[in-house]
């Protein structure tokens, strides 16, 4: 029998689905926000307070011998004053001693003011009555002969200051006339060993006198 060529099926190419490429999504740059450079604060150099070198108070003129802790700023004072013995007595080392001692005990700030014919003490701290001798304590007169003491008596330190400067200068202890007189508010005449004592008060507020005469 005729024998016919073997017949193979046709085959048709592989085809093989058709691949895209992949598209991988579209990425975009970073964009990282926009860093403006740091703008500190204008800093100005720093300016220091101009320091003046610190002032003194000027040292009042005293007369020698007279510690200036214990003059006023202002003192003032008078040269033929010192030619007086009862000025004189009253500015010796014992008499500033009195007055040191005083400031210490009440703690208060009493100093010669001024020799203008007698000794003023002054606290410019302390109350000063209207009318008052300028001063919170005052010396006139001749301690020998005839003089008088004008202190503030609603001030324990005035106070004590009287009755130790009537102690110094005439030896006299007047403390309990001086006590009772303020008490009474009033004006008392006493008779002391030689002298003759008259302690009364002022016509300024708050203010008394201590009188002192030789017979």
């Amino acid at each position: 029998p005729e024998t016919k060529p073997e017949t193979k099926p046709e085959t048709k190419p592989e085809t093989k689905p058709e691949t895209k490429p992949e598209t991988k999504p579209e990425t975009k740059p970073e964009t990282k926000p926009e860093t403006k450079p740091e703008t500190k604060p204008e800093t100005k150099p720093e300016t220091k307070p101009e320091t003046k070198p610190e002032e003194k108070p000027e040292q009042p003129k005293v007369p020698e011998g007279l510690d200036v802790e214990i003059a006023q700023p202002d003192f003032d004072y008078h040269p033929e004053a010192l030619k007086n013995e009862s000025v004189q007595k009253q500015l010796s080392s014992e008499a500033q001693n009195i007055v040191k001692d005083i400031n210490k005990k009440y703690n208060t700030n009493l100093k010669y003011k001024d020799l203008r014919g007698g000794v003023r003490i002054l606290d410019k701290d302390m109350y000063l009555p209207a009318g008052s001798i300028g001063a919170q304590f005052a010396v006139e007169g001749s301690v020998n002969s005839n003089y008088k003491i004008y202190f503030l008596d609603n001030n324990p330190a005035t106070v004590e200051l009287a009755k130790r400067w009537v102690t110094f200068l005439s030896g006299l202890n007047l403390e309990q006339e001086i006590d009772e007189t303020i008490a009474q508010d009033s004006i008392n005449n006493y008779q002391k060993g030689n002298y003759k004592v008259r302690i009364g008060q002022t016509a300024a507020f708050d203010t008394m006198y201590i009188q002192i005469e030789t017979k």
